[in-house]
């Protein structure tokens, strides 16, 4: 009665493949778990040059991806994952305790040496970016942080009027910290 609900997994099309564009090659990694419960990779890469071109090398790639995704080893490793989205909730009030911006992934810090702040993005375990504002302006770093999450999340992006809207009101609240840091909405 206590056992947890298992969804399959969400597989989109670039799950677990990667392209090197040096090497002309994509590479796909599959995790899966041992007998012992410990969890390791299995990798195979896919030249260009020897499946004829990028698209077939492509198109081998998610097929090896795909039978390797039937092994229940495979399944275990990935769990019961949820989806990344890229909106706390639905009405357009800050989540209580979390995001200002209603945005997943998307948070602002400010820094004393030197003086200034950033827009930081982060998805998967390990992928975050940072965005200055001293480089960008405010806006311009909110969204630049905003359209990476969607790309790594695989989501559109939002319209240029909402995340003007999200940022208006942020700036608005936060105008007297953004003025501290040298920093102008």
């Amino acid at each position: 009665m206590t056992d947890p609900v298992r969804r399959t997994p969400h597989v989109h099309s670039f799950l677990y493949i990667y392209r090197n564009h040096s090497g002309e090659f994509w590479w796909c990694a599959v995790p899966y778990l041992d007998r012992h419960g410990r969890r390791h990779q299995r990798r195979r890469s896919f030249r260009d040059r020897r499946y004829g071109s990028r698209v077939a090398a492509l198109h081998e790639a998610r097929r090896w991806r795909d039978a390797a995704l039937d092994d229940p080893a495979v399944r275990a490793a990935m769990g019961d994952r949820r989806p990344l989205m890229l909106y706390a909730g639905d009405d357009g009030e800050a989540p209580e305790g979390g995001n200002p911006f209603g945005l997943v992934g998307v948070t602002v810090t400010f820094r004393d040496k030197p003086l200034g702040g950033n827009f930081s993005v982060t998805a998967n375990r390990g992928r975050k970016k940072w965005f200055s504002m001293r480089r960008y302006g405010g806006y311009g770093a909110f969204k630049r942080a905003v359209i990476q999450r969607c790309q790594w999340v695989g989501v559109p992006v939002p319209d240029e009027e909402e995340l003007r809207d999200r940022y208006d009101r942020w700036a608005e609240r936060n105008r007297e910290v953004l003025r501290r840091y040298g920093l102008e909405p």
